[in-house]
């Protein structure tokens, strides 16, 4: 383990082209679909973060203990004996799990880390008892470990969940729908945040075999169960941003990308219309990917950014130390998500703003950066960052080097919960020590 990653700014490198890990959400999902069909076929382009890793080997000892659909597997569980499953603190898996364990037989114990307290899922426990889920913490004062035995569910009626918390409440829930008997109505609210992976979640389903329907705002899902067809994972656009703003603060000329599609499921793919419009940055599509290039031209310097992060939170990051680094106004809104996630992001990307003596703030909904009068030049002060063992915070804390001559951050590892090799892709542009 890493305690530092120390990145020193210098010329920057002639780089053709990086590699972008592949799609987490893609590839949990998937994951999750391929387990209820029953199927063995291979997901091709398997995201390699550590959360696709934690929810591929829990299937896999689920697998192996459970009576899956109609295919019965050796079990070694005895009447006292819970199975261990360990989430960690990857809240995909952890909320995608407590579904699916939910509907299999079996005994099973669902152990998560200490942050995982802190983020939303009581409201999955409660719907999921009230289909008739068995599910129970170990300990009176805490939520995590939960005892699960699987059982038939069975629809109770119109399911309604909060919808300022988090979409995976329903991809969750509406994945296991085709098994739950009678299938499952979910009511959408017009308010419903990071609808795009709601939808991503449906489409997987409907393309695997599932009866999905939408009418007046409630999720219809039926009994015809999957038949798993789609293998193929893409190369991750939350990732992605990361790449457009090396592009727009080290306004390159030429980077080539490949595995990103213009008709991607994933809803962060709106970071190429974001950055075209915000930052002077262009996107070029070809069958291989795309191409991406700065447009000095095309960059509204002096034009204040308002935008919504409800569809898309982990585009909140890039995008406010980009316009820091850029000296651009900005009053953002839709952050009711931001506390919740692997660190409270709002609060902690506030706290290392506020460390270099810029002028942002938050307050009534809305955060907002005040442009100064003059921007700071590269600083031979080296600039010491706090990841808070988030990978997003870290890779964000990372671009301070278009700011600084070097910028110090704390437990760089946490990038392979989504980007595992962050660093190395960096080292192609700066140099990069992990000590």
């Amino acid at each position: 383990m890493h305690s530092f990653a120390v990145i020193n700014n210098r010329k920057l490198q002639k780089v053709d082209s990086i590699e972008l890990p592949f799609s987490k959400s893609l590839s949990n999902r998937l994951l999750i679909l391929r387990h209820l069909a029953g199927s063995s076929l291979q997901i091709r382009n398997l995201s390699s973060s550590d959360d696709t890793v934690l929810l591929n080997n829990a299937l896999d000892k689920v697998k192996h203990y459970s009576f899956a659909g109609k295919t019965k597997y050796e079990t070694e569980n005895t009447e006292n004996d819970f199975v261990e499953l360990e989430c960690k603190n990857a809240g995909t898996a952890c909320r995608f799990l407590l579904s699916l364990l939910s509907i299999t037989s079996g005994k099973w114990m669902l152990k998560a880390d200490q942050r995982m307290e802190q983020r939303p899922i009581i409201p999955l426990i409660e719907c999921l008892k009230s289909l008739g889920a068995d599910i129970e913490s170990v300990y009176p004062n805490k939520i995590f470990p939960l005892r699960i035995k699987g059982k038939q569910l069975k629809c109770s009626g119109l399911i309604t969940l909060p919808s300022n918390l988090s979409s995976q409440f329903i991809s969750s829930l509406a994945m296991i729908s085709p098994y739950v008997d009678g299938g499952l109505r979910i009511s959408l609210h017009t308010s419903q945040v990071s609808l795009p992976y709601i939808k991503m979640t449906l489409k997987l389903m409907q393309e695997n075999g599932a009866e999905v329907r939408i009418e007046n705002n409630v999720l219809t899902i039926g009994q015809k169960q999957y038949r798993f067809d789609k293998t193929d994972v893409e190369a991750d656009w939350s990732a992605a941003a990361f790449a457009y703003s090396i592009v727009a603060l080290g306004k390159i000329e030429s980077l080539k990308i490949n595995g990103l599609n213009n008709n991607s499921l994933q809803g962060d793919a709106i970071v190429a219309e974001l950055f075209s419009k915000y930052f002077g940055v262009q996107t070029l599509f070809n069958n291989c990917g795309v191409c991406l290039y700065y447009d000095e031209n095309s960059f509204r310097k002096k034009e204040t950014m308002e935008m919504s992060f409800s569809s898309c939170p982990d585009l909140f990051l890039p995008l406010v130390v980009t316009a820091v680094c850029l000296n651009k106004s900005f009053v953002f809104n839709g952050l009711e998500t931001l506390s919740y996630k692997e660190s409270d992001r709002l609060n902690n990307v506030i706290e290392e703003i506020r460390k270099e003596g810029m002028d942002i703030s938050y307050e009534n909904g809305e955060l907002k950066f005040k442009a100064m009068d003059y921007c700071k030049e590269l600083s031979y002060d080296s600039f010491e960052a706090n990841s808070y063992n988030d990978h997003r915070m870290a890779m964000a804390m990372s671009l301070f080097v278009f700011k600084y001559k070097s910028v110090k951050i704390q437990n760089p590892d946490c990038v392979d919960k989504s980007f595992p090799d962050y660093w190395n892709m960096l080292s192609h542009f700066f140099e990069v020590s992990l000590i």
